[in-house]
């Protein structure tokens, strides 16, 4: 029983209809009253007895999906960091990437892993998982998001200047950004998860996608207007 925090039933044994545990009722029954005390003996709070007109109530089934979506309220998903190339500074300590070239995106690996978290109700637990599927980089010029499916790789010295992200994690700005206000894009980094639960009861399920984002800001410079540091 939920309202008294102890687990109730019918006494085998009825007592006599001249018990005060009746008050004077007839109808009903006596029903013993246990606390949980996980194989531990507390003479004196072990429970009690009391009468009742109809069985009590049952406890509510405990919902697995719910306790998925619990589970899932003490995750902390990450936001993406902003990995780019080019990468350096104008004359003018502006960052910037650099029109026609691959600008390579990416996010920290340790932002792009599995998350896993349970919670338990009543016997019963749901653990969710949330997967990350894709990075994603909105470029901030008006065109559409491009995307790839890991994390991205940052670029190193040995990749080349020109060349692609083999991760196929890049964007390449057709024109500089002189237009733009402040004469800079806003380019968003987002990482799409997926949320899927299991249960001890055999009952699974999937949650809504999420997505976690992260912005940067920085001019697309024509290539002999830079200074690469």
């Amino acid at each position: 029983m939920q309202d008294m925090q102890c687990y109730a039933e019918a006494m085998a044994q009825q007592p006599p209809k001249d018990s005060p545990i009746w008050g004077g009722r007839t109808d009903g029954a006596i029903y013993s009253c246990l606390f949980y005390t996980g194989g531990g003996a507390f003479p004196g709070t072990n429970g009690f007895t009391f009468w009742s007109a109809t069985p009590p109530a049952a406890p509510a089934a405990v919902d697995p999906a719910q306790l998925a979506r619990q589970a899932l309220s003490t995750l902390t998903v990450p936001s993406p960091t902003t990995g780019r190339y080019p990468a350096g500074t104008l004359q003018d300590g502006q960052p910037f990437t650099v029109v026609n070239a691959y600008t390579w995106f990416w996010t920290d690996p340790g932002s792009f892993r599995t998350l896993t978290a349970r919670a338990d109700a009543g016997g019963v637990w749901a653990e969710v998982s949330v997967t990350p599927t894709a990075l994603s980089f909105t470029p901030g010029d008006g065109a559409a998001a491009v995307s790839c499916p890991g994390p991205g790789l940052a670029w190193q010295p040995g990749d080349g200047v020109w060349a692609a992200s083999p991760a196929g994690c890049d964007y390449r700005y057709p024109q500089s950004s002189i237009h733009q206000p402040g004469e800079r894009v806003t380019a968003t980094y987002g990482i799409q998860w997926s949320v899927t639960w299991t249960s001890s009861t055999g009952a699974t399920g999937t949650l809504p996608d999420l997505t976690t984002t992260s912005n940067a800001t920085f001019a697309v410079a024509e290539v002999q207007s830079v200074v690469i540091r």
